[in-house]
């Protein structure tokens, strides 16, 4: 093994060249680094994408010798990996969970990054003869390893579904369930839809409509963070002074952080009663209908909240969701709250007031909460005796219309999707027989190989 001082492939981010490690002048020299950051543009292509907040975001450009992984990025994305996993899982049984997401570790793992480009020695290993070569700081940081670091925390950023049956049934029902069978079952629920979204890609991925909203500000933060950066790293080079006073991207992202930092202190410790505050309520606090309609347990009719985490707590972020979309969202909030639940409620519907107007919990016909346990036996199986002794669990009006819209938006989902898309859907099928790209981005990525087809079958 043999070991070369420097950056054996600084060269790498802008170069498809294969820098010697004895040709370091080369490095040294500005004038050539900025002649062979001018000629690389490997995939400068001038197609754009048809959808405007694509092109907005989302580079039409890739360099294919950038490194992506690396020491840095895998042992970056490990640790995010473990720590969103854990928080998310942790916090989620609260009544307002506290969700990390993504952003969090793509922010973070931005400087961390940085840090282990100056602190890492700088050498290049060459094993076996040359034919393989390693090192920890193989040149500056950059975005395909932001990006790889950011795609191991997301995976692992969502919670588990297949998590919660097996809670309920040691909290609950007192039933323990092996920690190898439960690992199989989380792991085979969570594989399964990465199974189904891989054999799917042609269809949800790569098309030029299949959008993605949510994954926009995630592109856009990449562009602020790494364009911006280049940018100066080319105008220092070639001693070139910007005089516009126009805010650069990263500057306003980076004030904008700063202040929501310092807001967030505001109704999280400082005054929490801006969390979820209601005038309304606070005329006659002791009108219990009017506690109902307006309280923050109730239908929070007239209530507002200043605290961000309690917008996106269930809904997404609100920049991040289509407008369109929040219309829709607002529009069936208003009917099944504001109008449908109050009518069910005060016209006493399935005995609507023998229980809470808003509550998720099982209740008796007296209103009273059910105990599960008396209409179970020792093996946990339902006792008909028992259940026909203590009667019918209920729900909520607002919970029984809400599984039932529940159920009736999937098969309206189903329809919609044939009357509407049948025609584009079998369009992409057929197209994807014979490979044909009609994106950008989908062409950007055809140089790389794609991954079997078994793998997600499997």
């Amino acid at each position: 093994m043999t070991e070369n001082n420097g950056y054996a492939d600084e060269a790498t981010e802008t170069s498809p060249l294969l820098v010697n490690a004895q040709s370091s002048s080369i490095i040294d020299n500005e004038a050539q680094i900025s002649h062979l950051r001018e000629t690389i543009e490997l995939s400068d292509i001038a197609d754009e994408s048809p959808y405007e907040e694509v092109t907005a975001n989302v580079s039409n450009q890739d360099n294919p010798m950038l490194p992506c992984l690396t020491f840095r990025s895998c042992v970056l994305g490990l640790l995010f990996t473990c720590i969103l996993a854990f928080v998310n899982q942790f916090f989620t049984y609260r009544t307002i969970p506290i969700f990390l997401s993504m952003i969090v570790a793509q922010l973070l793992s931005y400087p961390m990054g940085k840090a282990m480009a100056s602190v890492l020695p700088r050498r290049t290993h060459v094993l076996f003869g040359g034919r393989w070569q390693f090192s920890l700081n193989p040149g500056p940081f950059s975005v395909k390893e932001h990006c790889i670091i950011s795609i191991m925390a997301n995976a692992a950023s969502g919670t588990s579904m297949a998590i919660q049956v097996i809670t309920i049934q040691r909290v609950f029902y007192k039933h323990t369930v092996g920690y190898v069978i439960s690992l199989l079952f989380v792991l085979s629920s969570q594989t399964l839809g990465y199974g189904m979204a891989g054999i799917m890609r042609k269809f949800v991925v790569r098309p030029a409509a299949m959008i993605w909203p949510g994954n926009l500000p995630t592109c856009a933060l990449f562009r602020v963070l790494h364009d911006d950066e280049n940018e100066e790293r080319q105008n220092n080079e070639t001693n070139v002074t910007t005089t516009s006073r126009r805010m650069s991207r990263v500057h306003f992202f980076y004030m904008v952080f700063f202040f929501q930092f310092l807001w967030y202190w505001i109704p999280g410790y400082i005054c929490p009663v801006l969390s979820l505050f209601s005038l309304l309520c606070c005329i006659d606090p002791t009108n219990i209908v009017l506690s109902q309609v307006t309280g923050a347990n109730g239908l929070g009719l007239g209530s507002f909240e200043l605290d961000w985490n309690a917008w996106i707590s269930f809904l997404d972020s609100p920049i991040v969701v289509p407008f369109w979309a929040q219309l829709n969202i607002l529009l069936g909030f208003v009917i099944l709250v504001w109008i449908i639940t109050p009518a069910a409620y005060y016209t006493n519907l399935w005995n609507s007031k023998a229980m809470p107007i808003v509550s998720n919990q099982v209740f008796t016909i007296e209103g009273y909460l059910y105990n599960v346990s008396a209409v179970l036996d020792s093996n946990l199986r339902l006792n008909e005796t028992a259940y026909n002794i203590y009667g019918q669990p209920r729900i909520t009006a607002i919970f029984a219309f809400n599984y039932a819209i529940g159920f009736a938006g999937t098969t309206c989902i189903l329809v919609h999707t044939c009357l509407n898309e049948g025609k584009d859907i079998f369009n992409r099928f057929r197209s994807s027989i014979s490979d044909v790209v009609d994106d950008i981005h989908g062409t950007l990525m055809a140089q790389y190989p794609e991954a079997p087809e078994w793998w997600y079958a499997s």
